[in-house]
């Protein structure tokens, strides 16, 4: 019996990822890297499962495709979710379609959200579509909602706040970092 092997799709080729430029100080040439603009509609970004990511005020957004096998205490927003089996999370989430496998405490907003067996479910669930296989769990309220825009993740920052900066020299005598507690301790 002979094997044949299918061709596989040949990726089309970015840029090249490089910049030559000479350094003015020793003549050397040296390297640099410019950014690949877009990598496609079949990315997929992973948060492996080694890796936990902490913080009250946290969100995670992905423009493509997050697949999480990790701890994660944040709200998400992609446009596609997958909640691996080992991973957990504490937050809401916001995606066009979401596939939980895993362990989530928190909102689910999704226009197709699918619960799959094992999967485990602790908040209210917001989606268009919904869809519980047997052996999952879930426990909350679920909402049908009609128009899908509703609950569309928000994928770019809605505040564009300045970043915090780090102090700047005064002009005038620096008042102190820390507070001084004296004055109001009745002494």
């Amino acid at each position: 019996m002979v094997f044949s092997r299918k061709a596989e799709p040949v990726p089309a080729e970015a840029p090249a990822p490089q910049l030559r430029r000479m350094d003015r100080m020793g003549g050397v040439e040296k390297q640099h890297l410019h950014a690949v603009e877009n990598a496609g509609p079949t990315t997929q970004s992973v948060i492996g499962n080694d890796l936990s990511i902490e913080g009250e005020t946290i969100t995670i957004r992905c423009k493509g495709s997050l697949k999480v096998l990790g701890n994660i205490q944040a709200d998400l927003h992609s446009k596609e979710l997958e909640v691996g089996k080992e991973a957990v999370i504490q937050g809401a989430i916001a995606a066009e379609t979401v596939d939980v496998f895993g362990r989530v405490n928190g909102a689910i907003m999704g226009a197709h959200v699918v619960l799959h067996a094992g999967a485990e479910v602790e908040g209210d669930i917001h989606s268009h579509l919904l869809s519980i296989e047997q052996g999952a769990s879930f426990d909350g309220r679920s909402r049908r909602v009609k128009d899908p825009s509703e609950i569309a993740p928000q994928l770019e920052r809605t505040s564009l706040a300045p970043a915090p900066r780090l102090a700047e020299p005064q002009s005038r005598s620096p008042e102190p970092m820390v507070p001084t507690y004296t004055n109001t301790m009745g002494g």
